[in-house]
Formats: structure tokens, sequence, C-alpha cells
């Protein structure tokens, strides 16, 4: 009786540890700091309010929209909204009430991390360490209590590829049909978790045990029923709402030839005009972005410190069963991010994605550290083991946690904001609270205003918005004829065809200056009205 509830202390004390130290994390915060999450934010409000998988804004012009109100999530997925549209319907809408989701699940993913560690190893102290590494996790602090998908992303595939492994190993067929179901939750947070659905078959392959045509197919289509059970009444939204159970939006970034063709107005991204941009251009970008994804991985999951530890381990546990789908997911995601969506991926899309890895690879740096350890121990006789591998993993632990609040302090908190190029995260939207109090007082209430960031405008004004193209002033006038836009914010983040009338070097006919706000850095930020 005893060993059944010591880990089941174990369990609740990491829970408090981390519940605590997510809500110190939230508690600051005051505003979503990022288009991703006020996005989610003003889909949840849209539900609350009964409005339904609706947004009132076009932050892209992918699928050439007819107008607002748009439907929603047809680049971005809906789980995250899905979440926190309850606790608005109880709370009202908020930041606070969008903070809820993420902190609750947030606390639950390094009790996986620790019931992984210590199934795959055995021991408690490799657990504590790997479900503190979870818990501290660096760069992703401010993430993990952010409304976005970065939490029940990681949670769910993290869960699913764990129950593959299992699948794999006990070769049942009820774990891959519950895979399937978390497979088709994590899809529902990010696109890209349909990727989930390729594990099954390449691990049943590579586990000689199960390296049959028959294991391939009838476990796959277990995994597959469980996915369509949950993702079936998604597919079918779709097609009743724009005629397909799968937008192809997104796919067009797919010829993207740098970020900011991703806010182009002319629907001209094909794959003539990649080719035509030539095979090393194409080949560079490539390998640029696997250069930045790895790195990606290195200052996101594993903190830099924690790297050669978490790849000694990962090699010393690569026959482990529960390591499989991890490896194999690892390198799918590495393989599409750098060499199919590959400019997405620098700018957030790994960054997302890549947080499904840190559970294994927490579980993997204990084992890692020991084994240096060791390695040194064999070479020096005056060291101690045993006691050594506690320390620097105490160490280790106590570095991870010093990262963590730095890393976050330093974005929330004016510590030494004299050389940032960023704003603090409770003064990126300021400048949209000084447009919203002029528009207010200045401009009809249903006049539509175009900007870099209009889930974030929405979400302070309330007034329907649309993104500045990034191909040219023309495609500016156009979108603004077409969809009624009246006025555009235009503030350091600009595109480069306004780089000129941003720094006053030119006039544009048709855009008259009607107000100066400045931003969180004091950088200007100037109001035009577009004349018809």
């Amino acid at each position: 009786m005893h060993e059944f509830f010591k880990p089941l202390r174990a369990y609740l004390t990491l829970f408090l540890i981390t519940l605590l130290f997510r809500l110190a994390t939230a508690l600051p915060l005051e505003q979503a700091g990022y288009m991703d999450a006020a996005y989610t934010i003003h889909v949840a409000e849209n539900l609350a309010r009964g409005h339904g998988l609706v947004e009132y804004v076009l932050w892209n012009y992918l699928d050439n929209p007819a107008g607002l109100p748009h439907p929603s999530n047809l680049y971005w997925m809906p789980l995250p909204s899905l979440l926190i549209a309850p606790f608005f319907a109880l709370f009202g809408v908020s930041y606070r009430a969008a903070q809820i989701p993420s902190i609750i699940l947030s606390s639950f993913l390094p009790l996986f991390a620790f019931y992984l560690a210590r199934r795959i190893l055995g021991r408690d102290d490799y657990a504590w360490a790997a479900g503190l590494f979870t818990a501290f996790s660096g760069f992703y602090t401010i993430y993990w209590i952010s409304p976005d998908n970065f939490t029940p992303f990681a949670l769910t595939a993290s869960i699913c590829l764990y129950l593959i492994a299992r699948g794999v190993e006990t070769k049942s067929a009820r774990y891959f049909f519950v895979a399937g179901v978390l497979a088709a939750l994590a899809h529902l947070s990010r696109a890209d978790g349909l990727f989930l659905l390729a594990i099954p078959p390449i691990a049943l392959f590579v586990n000689k045990p199960t390296r049959s045509l028959k294991y391939c197919l009838l476990f796959t289509v277990y995994c597959l029923l469980g996915y369509l059970l949950f993702m079936s009444p998604w597919f079918l939204r779709n097609y009743l709402t724009v005629g397909t159970p799968y937008p192809s939006a997104g796919t067009k970034t797919l010829w993207l030839t740098n970020y900011d063709e991703l806010f182009r107005y002319a629907d001209d991204l094909t794959w003539q005009r990649y080719l035509a941009w030539g095979i090393g251009n194409i080949i560079g970008s490539k390998l640029f972005a696997l250069g930045q994804n790895l790195l990606i991985v290195t200052f996101g999951a594993l903190q830099v410190f924690l790297v050669p530890f978490a790849i000694i381990g990962v090699w010393q546990l690569r026959r482990r069963v529960e390591i499989l789908p991890f490896l194999v997911y690892a390198t799918l995601l590495l393989l599409a991010m750098s060499f199919v969506f590959t400019f997405p991926s620098t700018r957030g899309s790994m960054l997302h994605s890549s947080s499904a890895l840190l559970p294994f690879l927490a579980a993997a740096v204990p084992i890692g550290v020991d084994s240096v350890i060791q390695w040194i121990a064999r070479r020096r006789r005056t060291w101690r083991a045993a006691q050594a591998s506690l320390v620097f993993r105490a160490g280790f632990i106590m570095l991870a946690i010093f990262l963590s609040v730095f890393l976050y302090a330093q974005g929330v908190f004016p510590l030494n904001n004299s050389s940032n190029k960023i704003a603090l995260w409770n003064q990126r939207d300021i400048e949209f609270v000084s447009v919203a109090k002029w528009l207010d007082q200045n401009a009809r209430a249903d006049d539509m205003v175009m900007t870099v960031d209009p889930p974030s405008f929405y979400n302070v004004s309330h007034r329907r918005a649309i993104a500045v193209p990034t191909d040219s002033v023309d495609a500016i006038f156009l979108a603004a004829q077409r969809y009624g836009a009246r006025y555009l914010i235009l503030q350091l983040d600009h595109p480069a065809p306004l780089n000129d009338l941003y720094h006053e070097r030119v006039n544009i006919p048709r855009l008259v200056r009607v107000a100066e706000m400045h931003d969180g850095l004091g950088q200007p930020v100037t109001l035009f009205e577009i004349v018809p």
C-alpha cells in the first residue's frame, strides 16, 4: 500500500509546485502579447457571446476572403479557443479568464514527464529531475500560461506518442485507438498535429516484432478510427462553411520566398512562381531553416546547457520502445518544418510543435548526466560518482529554475529595457489603446482599421480590422477598397513598401496623417486616413 501512495504523493507535490509557479508567472501578464494568442482570445469571445466560430478580423488573405465576418480557424486551429470559451461564459471576457485552461493543463505536463522517466528508468530521483526540467522549461515559461496552443498541443501530442509506443510494445489495439483520439486533439490544437498519424505505421515497421503488413495495417486503422471520431465534426463544419473538409489556404505557405509574403494581398503564391525564385535560393533557404530549427530546439526545449545530456540520454535509450515514436516524430518534425514549411517554421511553428518533445528530452537528461559523471569518475578516482550525480542533477535543476525566471522577467519587468527591441509584454499594445481612444472620439463606430496585428487591435478596440498587405502600396489601397478599411495604423513593425512613409521620406497621396502616438518603446505610431 505504501508503494501505491508514494508516487501519488510525488505527483500531487509536483503538480502543486508547477501550479504555484504557473500562477506566479501568469498573474503579472495583462494581455495576449502576440497575435496568435490575441486571435485565440478573439474567437473564444465570439463563441462565448453566441456568435459561433467566426472572426471580425482578417490577418491574412490566403483564402481570398469575401469580407467580414469571416469563418474562423481556417489557418489556426480551434481547440485553444474552445477551451477558453466556457471560462469567458462563466467569468466574463478577460485575459485572466483566458489563461485558466493553460495554467491548469500545463501543470499536468511535468507529471507526464515524471511518469515517463519513472517507467523508462525505474528511479524516482530521475523522475523528479525530468518533472522539474519540464516544469521549469526556460523559454517556454511565458508561453505555458498564454492562451495559445503551446499547452494543449504539448500535452496531447506527447501523450499520443507514448500511447503509440505502448501499442507497439503490447500489440494492443486500444492504445492505438486512444492515440488516434489524442492525435485528433493535437490536430485541433495545431494543424501539424496531422503528422502524428504517420507515426504508427513507421514505428510498427521499425520495431522488429511488429514488422508485418498485418500489424501495420490493423493498428494504423485503429488509430485512424480514434482520430476520425473526434475530427469528423470539425471536417463537417469546414465542409458546410467553406465547401471543403480541409481548407487549403495554409498549404500556400509552401510557396513562400520570405515570411512577409504570408500577408500578401495578391493571390500569387504558386509553385511556378516559387520555382522561378531559383534552385539556389530554395536550397539555401531550407538549409538555413534547418540550422535555425535546431537552434530553436536547443534554446527552447533544452535551454542550451541540457543539450549534451539529452543527446547522450536519448542515445542510451534509443532501443527502448517508449522512445521510438518520439524519435520518429522528432525526425519528421525537423524535416517537415525545415524543408516543407520553411519560413513559418523559423517564425514560431517549430517552437510551438517541438513543445511535444519536451517530456521525452527531459526524461533522457538525468541518465545523460549520470553517464557523463560515470565517464569522468572512471578517469578520476577521487570522484564519488553517486554523490557527484546528485550534486550535478540538483545544480542543473537550480540552473533551469534560474533561467526560467530570468527569461520570463526579462520580457515582463523593466530590468534593463534601454536596449530592448521588443516592448515589455504588458506594453506591446499600448499604441492600440491610444488609437482606439482617438477613433472613438473622431470616427464612426463602424469604421474599419488596417494594421499589422488585427486580432490584438480588435481585442483592444472591438473595431473590425484587416491586415496591412506586404506586397505593395497599390495592394494596400485595393484591400482597403474591397473590405472598406478607412484608417491605416503605421508603426515600427510595418511592411517594406511603407518604409519610406514611416520614416517621413515621402508622402503618399490618399494617405492623410490624422494622429500621432507612440508605442511601448517610444517609437512613433501614425494613424492615416485612407482617402477613397
